[in-house]
């Protein structure tokens, strides 16, 4: 018990238990689980517009922010830190002293909390509903008109939009390749949703033809 508490150990242990107790809070009914993220309100990322285009929301973008729930993807974050962490100490723990293994350790943990999160992220992207329209399929989405939250361009972007319900929605947005990018805070339309890249092109006029023939 006492190795467990050491500092080395404590750093990847205390993010596991406490990715722990939250599930089984979330499993007792204490706390939801929450569906959906604004990468610019919810994070308090009130500036994320000024990078171009979108740095830090591209960052957790990566992780699968926006593809699942957020209370997921911590989850893993805090699992597999955890794990990784707690698992490369104890194999190196014999061969390194602490001020030399931990470095490593946590390098390890890192990597593998970055890299297995957005790998089941992925997975659990294509198994559940996209945390954007979780109520309403993207089919329902478009045609209608958002607002972007973040510049959009041809490579991110990200929009709101209310469904026939009256339900806010954050859908990723792409611009198609050669047009300009959008600006935060301009009113766009969703013209079709591209389930490849998990994402709707936008534009800034209503179509003269369906979004079919958009492609």
């Amino acid at each position: 018990m006492s190795e467990l508490l050491q500092w080395w150990n404590l750093i990847f242990i205390l993010p596991f238990v406490g990715a722990l107790f939250y599930v089984l809070m979330i499993c007792t009914g204490l706390v939801a689980a929450d569906h959906d993220v604004d990468l610019d309100h919810d994070l308090g990322i009130e500036h994320a517009h000024e990078f171009d285009p979108g740095t830090l929301a591209k960052a957790l973008q990566f992780l699968g922010i926006g593809r699942v729930p957020m209370s997921i993807i911590l989850i893993c974050v805090c699992f597999l830190w955890g794990f990784a962490g707690f698992a490369a100490n104890t194999l190196l723990k014999p061969l390194l002293p602490a001020w030399l293994f931990v470095w490593v350790s946590i390098a390890v943990a890192f990597v593998a909390a970055v890299f297995l999160t957005r790998l089941l992220a992925g997975l659990l992207a294509r198994i559940m509903p996209a945390t954007e329209t979780y109520a309403v399929t993207e089919a329902q989405l478009v045609g209608k008109w958002a607002e972007a939250v973040t510049t959009i361009d041809a490579s991110f972007g990200q929009a709101q939009v209310n469904d026939d319900a009256g339900a806010l929605h954050t859908v990723q947005c792409l611009i198609r390749d050669g047009e300009s990018k959008i600006a935060r805070g301009t009113q766009v339309v969703l013209l079709f949703f591209d389930k490849r890249k998990g994402a709707f092109y936008v534009g800034t006029e209503m179509p003269a033809v369906s979004g079919a023939d958009l492609r």
